[in-house]
């Protein structure tokens, strides 16, 4: 598969940004702007996002894959978002030498614990979604932010969102009902940090305190006026929260 193409910007130690199901590289531009004088940014559109060549298969290993290929033995610290959150668990597990750390923002963990029945109607939703998202994506944006969100707020999740397309959409919805980190998560040792929008109506706190019960390394951090996209609605908090995070002095992890 083709490397999806990236934004590249700052210097230190490189920082991976991976976004959601309704988002894209563009998505991360806040924090960028935030964290890229001491982190070397990289927020790649994830394969069939913008114009990145869309995965084959119904699963996270071609998402794995590309992530894997992009960092080419050089690890990073990884940031990912709802989707972009199970991604960067999928990459610890499978390519923990390439993950320093992890910071994990309104996680899913994926749908294959739901019965088949379950699993099959949150697809429809998806399938419904992925080929009216141009079309209604400011309505499935003020669903995704705080209702306390201003609209130009939303109007910014909407354009971000506006950018998949339904083959990458459905690909990464695919890979979410075929998955449940449930099982694996004790066996991810990076420093972890969890945050969680306070007003997530989308996957909520829930995930978060499994995450933060399961991983042997984890904080929780609740991002206040923010629901399942603190990025953009809240940048300034949730940059100060992973700056201080990922600029915690450490001792080195054997590779």
């Amino acid at each position: 598969m083709d490397k999806p193409s990236t934004q590249f910007l700052g210097q230190g130690p490189r920082l991976l940004l991976l976004h959601g199901i309704g988002g894209s590289a563009t998505a991360w531009s806040k924090q960028i702007e935030r964290l890229s004088g001491d982190f070397a940014c990289l927020a790649p559109d994830l394969p069939g996002y913008g114009d990145t060549p869309a995965a084959g298969g119904n699963s996270m290993r071609p998402f794995v894959q590309a992530m894997a290929d992009l960092l080419a033995g050089e690890p990073a610290h990884v940031l990912g978002v709802s989707f972009g959150a199970l991604l960067a668990l999928a990459l610890a597990r499978h390519h923990p030498e390439l993950v320093r750390s992890l910071v994990l923002a309104d996680a899913t963990l994926g749908r294959a614990h739901m019965t088949g029945q379950e699993r099959e109607k949150w697809l429809e939703k998806r399938r419904s979604l992925s080929g009216s998202l141009q079309e209604v994506s400011v309505e499935r944006a003020a669903e995704i932010a705080s209702p306390a969100a201003a609209p130009e707020i939303i109007d910014e999740i909407a354009r971000h969102m506006r950018r998949a397309r339904p083959d990458g959409y459905m690909a990464v919805a695919n890979a979410i009902a075929a998955t449940d980190a449930r099982p694996w998560l004790e066996s991810i040792t990076q420093p972890a940090l969890v945050l969680c929008g306070e007003d997530d109506r989308v996957t909520g706190a829930e995930v978060s305190r499994v995450l933060v019960d399961s991983l042997p390394h984890a904080r929780l951090r609740i991002v206040p006026r923010s629901g399942h996209a603190p990025h953009i609605e809240q940048p300034d908090v949730f940059a100060r929260e992973v700056r201080e995070f990922l600029l915690e002095p450490r001792p080195l992890r054997p590779t």
